[in-house]
């Protein structure tokens, strides 16, 4: 019994690797066209960055990625590139910012278009900017479309937790 038993199974497993060896009767074909190739429809504009040379506000472009309309202020933070540093430009803002566009509870202090607010990611470290790095954020910030202002939250010495509305015309004597 265990003889016919075997006998089975081996012949069980001689027709298993018959069929994996033939490829289940799927014949070989040649290149099959299926279309064009994807092809990416997202187009990104560039940003306007302002960094810092000799004291002095220069507005740079860097590629954006779309979706992302504030990417130029959370730019700010980060290193320049090597072609920046190589025409001497750097940036006074050393800590990531967070940033959202606000729309209530600000009164009268702004009009349509709403302002962006923008904080310090760290909060628990008191933002210390500089009138250098204050002007980078504002001027930057207005640099996006439909931006006509900022609030710096946590920019104030009130300890009320609003911010401090800034705006790029109150350093004009930064820009070129």
């Amino acid at each position: 019994m265990i003889g016919v038993h075997a006998a089975r199974w081996a012949a069980l497993t001689a027709l298993a690797a018959v069929l994996a060896a033939s490829g289940c009767g799927i014949r070989p074909t040649g290149i099959v066209d299926a279309g064009n190739p994807p092809f990416a429809r997202g187009y990104a504009d560039t940003i306007t960055v302002y960094l810092v040379r000799g004291g002095m506000l220069r507005p740079v472009t860097r590629p954006g990625i779309p979706g992302r309309p504030y990417l130029a202020v959370e730019q700010l933070h980060v290193p320049t590139t090597p072609r920046e540093r190589t025409v001497g430009l750097h940036t006074e803002v050393h800590r990531a910012l967070t940033v959202q566009a606000v729309n209530e509870g600000l009164g009268s202090t702004f009009e349509r278009p709403w302002p962006l607010a923008v904080q310090q990611i760290d909060r628990s470290m008191s933002p210390g900017w500089s009138r250098t790095a204050i002007a980078q954020i504002a001027c930057t910030a207005e640099a996006v479309p439909g931006i006509e202002g900022v609030i710096l939250v946590g920019a104030s010495n009130t300890g009320d937790g609003g911010g401090t509305p800034v705006s790029c015309r109150q350093f004009a004597d930064l820009l070129p």
